[in-house]
């Protein structure tokens, strides 16, 4: 009976530790998952500005989040929207938008963009993504996700900020023509001379 119940219960160990070794160490076989970059340009035209720009990206149709919700862009630049994790073959879409802000004597680009993540199998089982935006109002493919604003200071500003550099250069400027006067002293040297000539003779 000992022998037996000795059995039974290294058969059970046996089997346990089996089932534990296949859970920590599962066999290949897993799900595919592939990532993407999304990124993502704001361009201040007009006067120079570090107003920030809120960009922001809501998923469509249950499409995975990045682990960004939105990215703050300081005047012009570029930041990037990352982690997407997509785990089966599909097309999944996004809403890129800027959002409207309160910055002074700026207009801010209100279009959207559409952007697509379609996600392939390849033949070693693995997945691809290819990725591509639309602008609201058109339909082709744009080149990339792209909002341009516009600084324009009040016409005042305008005019101080000109009046200031030009204010600067006048006086260089008012010097470098007179530079050339220096040349009227030759008559003067050459009548002066004429004069001692005069004198000696």
């Amino acid at each position: 009976n000992a022998m037996k119940y000795a059995t039974t219960a290294l058969r059970c160990w046996l089997t346990a530790a089996a089932l534990l070794l296949a859970l920590c160490c599962p066999l290949p076989v897993f799900a595919a998952r592939a990532g993407a970059v999304l990124p993502v340009t704001v361009r201040t035209e007009g006067a120079a500005t570090d107003a920030a720009c809120v960009v922001s990206i809501t998923p469509l149709d249950a499409a995975p989040a990045p682990a960004q919700a939105s990215l703050t862009i300081q005047g012009s630049g570029t930041a990037y929207f990352t982690g997407f994790a997509f785990d089966a073959p599909g097309d999944y879409r996004y809403t890129v938008t800027q959002a409207g802000s309160t910055a002074a004597h700026t207009v801010y680009d209100t279009h959207s963009y559409t952007v697509t993540v379609r996600v392939t199998s390849r033949p070693d089982g693995g997945l691809n993504t290819e990725l591509w935006a639309v602008r609201s109002g058109e339909t082709a493919k744009a080149d990339s996700v792209k909002f341009t604003n516009r600084y324009d200071p009040p016409a005042e500003e305008a005019k101080t900020t000109a009046a200031r550099p030009a204010k600067n250069t006048a006086a260089p400027a008012v010097r470098a023509a007179a530079l050339p006067q220096t040349g009227d002293a030759f008559p003067v040297e050459a009548l002066a001379a004429a004069l001692c000539a005069g004198l000696v003779g």
